[in-house]
């Protein structure tokens, strides 16, 4: 799913974010079954109340509740879904959306005593990690006293291509 994705932004571009913050307070954590637990996108740490935008041109797919919980799907085109929750919407089922267009607004109750906005992605109905979708790789662990110079011998890809993210930095923040 990892190649596919990133196959998906070379051919479409990074998603932009939906909220300003672009801190990942969960990361994605697919299932071993369809039906079994599991994280099935990422939370990014936000402010109630916060506006959330559009991450790529696409059409609504549904706005409303879901099990009590206001949901916004978004259709972009080549089977990729976006949902975001907790959202109030600001738009209805079937209308045209654009990049960085305000879809609603970031409800609390993600997460007890938190704000956080959901951001799920499907790819022909399977859940997939967004992060590579907002172009942001995940942190490679490398062996202890690995400099860069061992990190671009051990990452595959053109050296422009690699990111090697600092000790502690957090993922979801670009380095």
């Amino acid at each position: 799913m990892r190649i596919l994705a990133l196959l998906l932004i070379v051919t479409v571009g990074a998603w932009g974010w939906p909220v300003a913050s672009h801190e990942v307070a969960r990361a994605f954590d697919p299932p071993a079954t369809p039906y079994g637990s599991g994280h099935r996108g990422i939370d990014i740490a936000a402010t109630a109340g916060a506006p959330v935008v559009s991450p790529d041109d696409g059409t609504v797919r549904f706005a409303g509740p879901v099990a009590g919980r206001p949901v916004v799907s978004i259709d972009h085109g080549g089977g990729l879904v976006s949902s975001f929750e907790p959202v109030e919407p600001l738009v209805a089922t079937g209308e045209p959306v654009a990049r960085g267009q305000r879809i609603g607004t970031l409800l609390a109750g993600h997460v007890a005593g938190e704000a956080r906005l959901h951001l799920g992605a499907r790819l022909h109905g399977a859940y997939i990690d967004p992060l590579p979708l907002l172009g942001v790789e995940r942190p490679v662990l490398l062996p202890r006293g690995a400099g860069k110079a061992s990190a671009r011998r051990l990452l595959p890809g053109p050296a422009a291509a690699r990111r090697v993210r600092p000790a502690g930095a957090p993922c979801g923040r670009p380095p």
